[in-house]
C-alpha cells in the first residue's frame, strides 16, 4: 500500500516525463524512474551544468543524478528531480546548477551524454 502511495505522489511531482529513448542500456530502474525535461545542459571538460526549473528554492539537494558507464570513456548522466520546490519566486529561465565530474565519479576528458530532453 505505502508503495503504490509513493508512486501515485511520483506521479502527482510536476515533472514532465521524458526519456533519450536511444541508449542501449536498459534496466529496471529505468522501467519506474524517468527523467525530467531540462532548460539547458552544457558538458565541459570536467563539470556537467543543467538548467532546470526552480520556484526560487532549487538546488542540487533536490535533484538526483543517474551516471552510468558506456564504454571505457563514455559515460550518460540522468538528472532527476527529487523534491519539489515549494518557493514562489518567478524564474521562467530556470536555475543552472552544476556537477563536477569528480563529483559524478567520472573522469576528466570523458564523453558524457545527457539522458535528459532538453525543451524550453
Amino acid at each position: 500500500m505505502a508503495a503504490a502511495a509513493a508512486a501515485g505522489i511520483m506521479a502527482l511531482s510536476g515533472c514532465v516525463i521524458a526519456v533519450d529513448g536511444d541508449d542501449d542500456v536498459h534496466t529496471n530502474w529505468d522501467m519506474g524512474h524517468s527523467y525530467g525535461t531540462l532548460k539547458g545542459a552544457d558538458v565541459s571538460a570536467n563539470s556537467i551544468t543543467a538548467r532546470v526549473s526552480s520556484n526560487g528554492c532549487t538546488t542540487k539537494d533536490f535533484i538526483g543524478t543517474d551516471v552510468r558507464r558506456m564504454g571505457d570513456d563514455r559515460f550518460s548522466v540522468g538528472f532527476v528531480r527529487e523534491k519539489d520546490d515549494y518557493c514562489r519566486a518567478m524564474l521562467p529561465e530556470g536555475i543552472a546548477l552544476t556537477w563536477s565530474f569528480a563529483e559524478l565519479g567520472i573522469p576528466e576528458g570523458a564523453e558524457v551524454k545527457i539522458r535528459n530532453e532538453i525543451s524550453n
